[in-house]
């Protein structure tokens, strides 16, 4: 009797390891930070002016430029089973991002659908969670803030300091486990400033 018993328990006990292993395994991938968990300050034109000899006459130039983020991800993973010369490795594929409005203003800027940005990233599963990978992201191209502030690009002045809105960015990355051929994804969130900033014209495209 305690002989079917005890074997019993150890069933349970190995079946209670392998559902527990197989539930870790759907969230093992997680965004540990974006920009340091700083927010996002975004200026959508840089000024600066040209002095025409010709002429004796300033014009002012501007140029508009990408916004890069560091990225913060970590991939635990302490599932049953594969020697340590194949472990297992999520490859990064796409980051997919979506802007809000905090209702800044009474007519917000119109985000449109969310961008989907292709990306080559790998992150070697570490069952200890302790090692992470970083590496750096655009989630703001120059070409998306031409097409969503076009009115708000043209209209400065270099000296003049205004938030055009406030916004929550949502980015999922999302991929496959190469040795565990299945799914993984992470979903993190940072604030963002847009705005027409002040520019120091000895720092032109900086």
């Amino acid at each position: 009797m305690r002989r079917s018993l005890l074997g019993l328990l150890t069933v349970v006990a190995v079946g209670s390891m392998l559902v527990m292993a197989g539930c870790e395994r759907s969230g093992t991938l997680r965004v540990v930070s974006l920009n340091d968990g700083n927010a996002l300050r975004v200026d959508l034109s840089d000024f600066s002016r040209y002095f025409d000899v010709e002429d004796s006459i300033y014009y002012p130039i501007y140029a508009v430029t990408s916004d890069s983020i560091k990225v913060v991800l970590q991939y635990v993973e302490i599932g049953a089973g594969l020697p340590t010369y194949t472990p297992y490795q999520a490859q990064i594929n796409r980051a997919t991002v979506r802007f809000t409005s905090k209702g800044l203003t009474d007519e917000p800027p119109d985000y449109g659908s969310a961008v989907s940005i292709t990306l080559t990233q790998s992150c070697v599963a570490d069952a200890s969670g302790k090692n992470k990978t970083t590496f750096y992201m655009t989630p703001i191209s120059a070409a998306w803030k031409q097409m969503v502030f076009a009115d708000f690009i043209n209209d400065d002045d270099p000296q003049y300091i205004d938030i055009v809105d406030l916004a929550d960015a949502r980015i999922e990355f999302s991929g496959y486990d190469s040795v565990a051929n299945r799914e993984v994804k992470a979903m993190g969130a940072l604030p963002v400033e847009f705005g027409n900033f002040y520019d120091d014209p000895t720092r032109f495209g900086k």
